[in-house]
């Protein structure tokens, strides 16, 4: 249902932008871009928190010296995300 309506939005704010010519096509492009610029910065947020979860795994395995279970690390993530 959100993704009807946020379709439904998109389509009538692409209309108006549209009839403005030359300001809404600038209006445009600064949303897309803006958008795009946004995506990258939260991918690269992502990037860096599971290099820490990883890296976390990786450096508490060395110290113990013997492989860690899954669900040892299914209760780790559960206790951060909690």
């Amino acid at each position: 249902m959100k993704l009807i309506v946020s379709i439904l939005v998109s389509t009538l704010l692409g209309l108006i932008l549209f009839m403005l010519g030359l300001p809404g096509g600038i209006i445009a492009f600064g949303i897309i871009a803006g958008c795009l610029f946004y995506g990258i910065y939260l991918l690269l947020s992502l990037r860096d928190q599971l290099a820490g979860i990883a890296n976390h795994f990786h450096i508490k395995e060395e110290e113990e010296g013997d492989k860690i279970s899954n669900e040892e690390i299914e209760r780790e993530l559960e206790s951060k995300w909690d």
